[in-house]
């Protein structure tokens, strides 16, 4: 069994993260493709995000008609900062033998090496990277022995902070998140100027 984890903020998730999974489910072929939100990021403890409850709709929302695509929510319910490291062990346990791939951007990549329990990280899960566009992928220094694979996709320029400043103008989403969730936004008033 073979499990493809992909943690994020998705703040909100975008057209982006969507070009990425499915690229990731074509060529990693896992049994199960998890879409991990993530709780509250240690080492961004000052950011504020949408709530984990919307941010989940939103993701259901964007991958609604691929049934190899599921939400799993634990990172939300946990007190306290989220650890990679936690959610990791916790898959390991329920899910003995199976293969464990996280799926990380380049960017997140480079700062591995300062995560908490990093050698529970990269132990108990393949790293599988995307680079960023006509980058190549360097391995950190600091970062302990680990099982890397690199996903190249072709690049998609959206990011989670363009949608929330576009949607923040009252500007139109669309083209970058797509209708349903576009229409999420807008009836949940998430990312309007205060």
């Amino acid at each position: 069994m073979k499990l493809a984890l992909f943690g994020g903020s998705f703040d909100p998730p975008h057209l982006g993260h969507l070009a990425f999974a499915q690229f990731a489910l074509r060529a990693l072929a896992p049994d199960r493709f998890v879409w991990l939100p993530a709780g509250r990021p240690w080492q961004k403890p000052d950011q504020v995000m949408a709530p984990g409850e919307h941010r989940v709709a939103m993701i259901e929302a964007l991958i609604r008609g691929e049934p190899r695509f599921t939400v799993d929510d634990r990172e939300l319910h946990r007190r306290g900062p989220s650890f990679t490291a936690d959610t990791l062990r916790e898959f390991r346990r329920e899910n003995p033998g199976a293969e464990l791939m996280f799926l990380i951007g380049q960017d997140q990549y480079e700062r591995l090496s300062t995560w908490y329990q990093v050698e529970t990280v990269v132990d108990l899960a393949t790293l599988v990277v995307v680079p960023r566009a006509g980058e190549p992928v360097v391995t950190p220094p600091g970062l302990p022995a680990h099982r890397l694979q690199v996903l190249g996709l072709p690049d998609t320029p959206v990011s989670s902070t363009a949608v929330r400043s576009l949607a923040a103008q009252g500007r139109d989403i669309c083209p970058m998140v797509g209708a349903e969730v576009a229409s999420y936004i807008a009836s949940h008033h998430l990312y309007e100027k205060k």
